[in-house]
């Protein structure tokens, strides 16, 4: 099985209440415990401030700036690791989130296991 990185990301025109609303929140915690009950969760991983503007970001020169870059247009909110047999089977997981019908999205990455020292 191959592990892959699902990160959520939120548009940053996205409405407030799809972060607050209770039945908003309901359907991200039915997902959730879908995708628990599937056998397919590596890692649940997290939930990110609904804000690019909290953290900071550091660059190869040194500098570091508050936030995100100035022209994102979506942003992280959350991420957790699944394992699946290959991409196609971990979007077919991934589909039914539902910050996708909140106007977010969600990238897919697999991560190579990095041989182990012994």
């Amino acid at each position: 099985m191959k592990h892959f990185l699902l990160l959520l990301r939120a548009n940053i025109e996205m409405k407030p209440e799809a972060f607050t609303d209770p039945k908003e929140i309901e359907s991200r915690l039915s997902w959730l415990e879908k995708i628990k009950n599937s056998g397919t969760v590596v890692d649940l991983g997290g939930t990110l401030p609904p804000t690019p503007l909290m953290g900071a970001t550091i660059f190869a020169d040194g500098s570091i700036i508050s936030g995100a870059f100035k022209e994102v247009s979506h942003f992280l909110t959350g991420y957790l690791v699944l394992q699946a047999e290959s991409l196609e089977n971990a979007l077919e997981l991934a589909k039914d989130n539902p910050i996708l019908v909140a106007g977010g999205s969600i990238e897919l990455r697999e991560i190579i296991t990095r041989i182990k020292e012994s």
